[in-house]
């Protein structure tokens, strides 16, 4: 099993942010199903461990708080564009979240190998093929003062990515809400 935690995304919002990727030719668009903020990446787990996390994540204290898109990024190396992002504006609760998060996968004996990168919120719109990359700058320049509504997280999710032929599909199999801990 593949798994990470990550936040959803209301469909109002997400649909709205889909065109962006999707006009933009040689990106490979998320659908709106898949939008979310990934707190932690776990990786590949067998079943027993995937039972061991969701007990863990279960646990976790959680206060609703709220949220909302603002602007647009990318991740990329001096030669190439990898990712195409929405961010989110500034919550200290969201980076909150994912450094219990990370401290609760921690303290399991057999814990994965995690992404240990640093938390960057943000929500991946689309993944480079051979998109160009003045393209997709002009695209972030063009969407600066990009924000979407305010919007309330009151659950965090456990999902599971399985790869198809159409790319990755994500799928809650666990949600945490503020009545956890």
């Amino acid at each position: 099993m593949r798994l990470f935690v990550g936040v959803e995304i209301p469909a109002d919002i997400a649909d709205d942010l889909y065109p962006l990727a999707r006009g933009i030719k040689g990106l490979d668009a998320q659908t709106p199903e898949n939008m979310h903020i990934t707190l932690k990446f776990i990786g590949n787990v067998d079943p027993g461990l995937a039972r061991e996390i969701d007990a863990a994540l279960s646990e976790l204290p959680f206060e609703p708080f709220d949220l909302r898109v603002q602007g647009l990024g990318i991740f990329a190396s001096a030669r190439k564009l990898r990712i195409f992002w929405a961010g989110v504006a500034d919550q200290p609760a969201l980076h909150a979240l994912a450094n219990r998060v990370e401290k609760a996968l921690l303290r399991l004996e057999e814990c994965p190998d995690m992404d240990m990168r640093k938390f960057t919120p943000h929500i991946t719109l689309g993944r480079n093929r051979d998109a160009a990359r003045a393209t997709v700058e002009q695209a972030v320049a063009d969407n600066i003062d990009l924000t979407s509504r305010t919007f309330t997280v009151d659950r965090f999710c456990l999902y599971e990515s399985h790869s198809t032929a159409d790319g990755p599909e994500f799928r809650v199999i666990a949600a945490y809400d503020g009545s956890n801990g």
